[in-house]
């Protein structure tokens, strides 16, 4: 029950959020962009130690985007403690709601495993976080988009997702992907290379940032890599 609720509030102060984007957006005003360089810059420890916990959590319930993060991801995987949706919801979210594109990608990943089925605000996350050059999310944006049973089904944008995440992610050029857009319309493919066209033009500035801060020092983190 306690879970339920948790999701429920997450997914108010998304639907908030979008609309403030997308206000913010209409009125020229930017949201709060996170370019790579400052990520790595960025040192927390990310060992199991009781020391290194209080720490990372002080920063993390001081608005810390970074240590949120880190919070929430060990949370999810269970890096130092049984695993913990509601933690990790609770502190990705915080961190998501600042525009950090990794905490974004992980929390519609969590809300996915929470049974969370609302399409609109997954999207949202996902393309969120592609569109501030978390290219993970790509893959994502371009499924839903491709997804003729989604209500955010809409061909022309994931031709334009398409035609930008394929070149360089393999799950983007399955062939089941090019089967869905050799049905485009003469219409819909005509809307698709416009949007397409301000995609890689939006894209040409935004700076590729990696997975990031889980979990050097723990066998977790020895097996995960960067991707």
């Amino acid at each position: 029950m306690k879970m339920h609720k948790s999701m429920l509030i997450v997914l108010s102060q998304l639907a908030l959020l979008s609309a403030c984007s997308s206000t913010a957006s209409r009125s020229g005003a930017a949201d709060k962009v996170v370019a790579a360089s400052q990520v790595t810059a960025v040192v927390l420890p990310q060992d199991c130690s009781a020391e290194s916990h209080m720490l990372v959590k002080e920063r993390a319930d001081g608005g810390d985007m970074h240590a949120q993060h880190l919070m929430g991801i060990k949370a999810l995987y269970g890096v130092c403690d049984d695993p913990s949706l509601d933690v990790a919801i609770f502190y990705l979210s915080k961190s998501a709601k600042q525009f950090f594109p990794p905490s974004m990608f992980h929390l519609a990943t969590a809300l996915q495993l929470g049974g969370i089925t609302s399409d609109g605000e997954l999207l949202y996350l996902f393309r969120g976080a592609a569109e501030r050059g978390f290219s993970k999310a790509e893959y994502n944006v371009v499924a839903y988009y491709l997804d003729i049973h989604s209500p955010v089904y809409d061909i022309a944008q994931g031709y334009a997702w398409h035609a930008f995440c394929a070149p360089h992610d393999f799950f983007c050029g399955m062939d089941e992907f090019g089967t869905r857009l050799s049905r485009m319309s003469k219409r819909e493919l005509a809307r698709g290379e416009v949007l397409k066209a301000r995609l890689f033009e939006k894209m040409k500035t935004v700076e590729k940032m990696s997975d990031v801060f889980c979990c050097r020092g723990t066998s977790f983190g020895a097996g995960m890599g960067r991707h």
